[in-house]
């Protein structure tokens, strides 16, 4: 599936992910880690020790239609399992026009920062590939299909 690009991007269905990965210092980091995936089927679940690609999904339960949303509750898209993380701690949403993702935080208690720069309640913020998102304490990668296609390729092929 890594050698044809097309077939993977369309199993993504141009979906951009969102990546977790703990940092774990007794390992030895060229051991690298298998990553879990979780789609919209049940709510992706990160911050439990394992590493989670969680596509950028709706699930069919959420009430917002066209919103993403991440928080510590079992009733959003994308459960960060975190005491660091609001019960809606924010959202993201693609741009009809650029097809771009932007993540807007909802005003939570801790804050969400987009490459070290503290977003601004309500006001979203597009993402770009390989952007480093941290939601509370949580420390996430944003990663669009064709970047994520990239980051895969690369560690299958023994690079970090």
């Amino acid at each position: 599936m890594l050698d044809d690009p097309k077939t993977f991007d369309a199993q993504l269905k141009n979906r951009s992910v969102l990546v977790y990965e703990p940092h774990r210092d007794d390992e030895d980091s060229s051991s690298g880690h298998r990553l879990r995936t979780s789609s919209g089927i049940t709510a992706t679940v990160i911050g439990q020790g394992d590493p989670v690609v969680a596509v950028l999904e709706k699930s069919k339960d959420n009430v917002f239609q066209r919103r993403v949303t991440m928080g510590r509750t079992t009733n959003n898209d994308i459960v960060l399992d975190d005491a660091s993380v609001s019960r809606f701690h924010g959202w993201l949403q693609q741009d009809d026009g650029s097809g771009k993702w932007t993540l807007t935080d909802a005003g939570s208690k801790n804050g969400t920062w987009v490459q070290g720069s503290k977003l601004n309640a309500k006001k979203p913020v597009i993402l770009e590939n390989a952007a480093r998102v941290r939601v509370g304490n949580l420390e996430l990668t944003y990663y669009s299909a064709a970047g994520f296609r990239a980051v895969i390729a690369k560690r299958a092929n023994g690079s970090p």
